[in-house]
């Protein structure tokens, strides 16, 4: 009798330890998948920023070779300026 009774005891714990495992399993599978869906978000910004790391310092090496540009058309104007000048008082 006892026995029987430790069997069924035993029976309903290994039935509710089997649910159990099952009901975390399932809940692991959606944790991998939500992981692994914030994995590929992650890596497509990470794409994203170095695109715009990218832009940026394109952006920067225009910004430079604009203020190269203007300076060379200062030195022109000068230049212009200067020999201008000096033609008038040549004449």
């Amino acid at each position: 009798m006892q026995t029987e009774i430790l069997k069924r005891n035993f029976e309903q714990e290994r039935k509710s330890l089997k649910l159990r495992v099952s009901e975390l399993e399932k809940k692991l599978e959606v944790a991998t998948r939500n992981l692994s869906a914030r994995e590929a978000a992650l890596s497509n910004r990470n794409t994203e920023l170095a695109a715009l790391q990218n832009n940026l310092k394109e952006l920067e090496e225009l910004r430079e070779m604009k203020e190269v540009i203007n300076l060379h058309l200062i030195i022109y104007y000068e230049y212009y300026f200067c020999l201008g000048a000096f033609c008038v008082l040549s004449f």
